[in-house]
């Protein structure tokens, strides 16, 4: 039944009453003279743990009949069949200019912002029963700060950064806190476990990182341990993480391109390029000939320093080596250094005909005259027969 108002003045009573006291809700009004107010008693609600809830119910001076309340309920919506969440029985009369305060001590299990229902049942001396329903406002928080944990991108065996957070949802500081990390996991290693600071405000947040190095990429385990002070009492928080220790979508890689080699003065020269293909950058990049069945590294350019590449870029170099006669290929070690992590391979580069000795003049050995000496032969009793003649 919705709530209605006497026509004409409205007494001063039923206006005091009416009034939005601080911290109160609204008052909701049965009729024009019975009002309800409910305000939560605690600024600390946490999940799972009962709270209180005031609930005042005043009758003007200005009535002219007694009420009884019969229960107060607290709802999770406005109709009355709505989910029950706590009740309480009581059978109070309250006469003109009295008001009565009953204290009800809900549950809710999840954090976050919600409306709960107080649902006041009155009976009136005329044996009329009314229902008046007013809603407030509540934020559960969780009873201790809350951790998060970020792992951050980079190749196998770099050192990366593990980022925790501590996020005080709590109404009042948290003091000397103390946080530590570690993993059962061989593969993963912390170089720094523990951070400490010495408050941390309401409301406030907080990242701590600590740097860490997976020896292979993967999902580990990863442990988080904050210890805290509260109203000094020491308290510790724990949670368990799988932390993706992944590698960059395309990290820094090299690979040679463009290799050309030409023999001269019995040395082999090779020529390309060092590829970064890459899309973040790598450094100290060496190239060098290896030794190999056939091969040694030359001057003036046995390995070549081309330093840092570009990520999707390359820088140009130039090699030299030794090789036997036959050689189809030569083995050029490249070594870099990509997040912190030395890299190195082997690639085998054809070199073809290049790796092929310069052919030397054949001997034409015994036999009758070769058949450069006869054309010789030829042309000069040319030149005579034509002197003779002119003569």
């Amino acid at each position: 039944m919705s709530p209605s108002l006497p026509s004409g003045p409205v007494p001063r009573a039923l206006l005091a009453a009416l009034v939005v006291l601080a911290g109160l809700t609204a008052p909701v009004a049965a009729d024009g003279f019975l009002a309800v107010t409910a305000s939560v008693g605690t600024d600390d609600v946490v999940p799972e743990t009962e709270f209180p809830v005031n609930v005042t119910v005043t009758n003007a001076e200005d009535s002219s009949n007694d009420y009884i309340v019969t229960d107060v309920v607290i709802r999770e919506g406005r109709n009355r069949s709505s989910d029950e969440i706590e009740e309480l029985d009581v059978s109070e009369r309250i006469r003109p200019g009295d008001a009565r305060e009953f204290t009800v001590r809900p549950m809710v299990n999840e954090t976050g912002r919600h409306t709960i229902y107080v649902h006041v049942n009155v009976l009136e001396t005329d044996g009329d029963r009314r229902r008046i329903v007013q809603p407030i406002g509540v934020t559960v928080r969780e009873p201790h700060p809350q951790l998060e944990l970020n792992v951050e991108e980079a190749v196998a065996g770099a050192k990366r950064p593990v980022n925790v957070t501590v996020s005080n949802g709590l109404n009042e500081s948290v003091r000397q806190l103390d946080l530590t990390v570690s993993s059962p996991a061989d593969e993963l290693t912390f170089s720094t476990s523990a951070r400490v600071r010495s408050v941390l405000g309401p409301d406030e947040d907080a990242t701590f990182t600590f740097p860490a190095t997976a020896a292979e990429t993967g999902r580990y385990p990863v442990e988080v341990t904050l210890r805290y002070t509260q109203d000094g009492e020491r308290r510790r928080v724990s949670r368990s993480f799988s932390g993706d220790f992944t590698e960059p979508q395309n990290p820094g890689r090299i690979r040679l391109s463009g290799v050309n080699a030409e023999r001269e003065d019995g040395v082999l020269t090779l020529s390309g390029s060092a590829a970064n293909v890459g899309s973040n950058a790598v450094e100290s990049v060496i190239v060098s000939v290896a030794e190999g069945d056939g091969v040694s590294a030359a001057q003036p350019q046995p390995d070549y320093f081309v330093g840092t590449v570009e990520g999707s870029d390359f820088v140009s170099f130039t090699l030299n080596a030794e090789v036997a006669d036959g050689t189809e290929s030569v083995p050029i070690t490249v070594e870099y250094v990509v997040d912190g992590v030395e890299r190195s391979y082997v690639a085998d580069v054809p070199v073809g005909d290049a790796g092929q000795a310069t052919p030397e003049p054949q001997s034409s050995g015994g036999g009758g005259p070769s058949l450069p000496m006869l054309v010789g032969a030829a042309l000069v009793l040319a030149a005579v027969g034509v002197f003779l003649w002119r003569r």
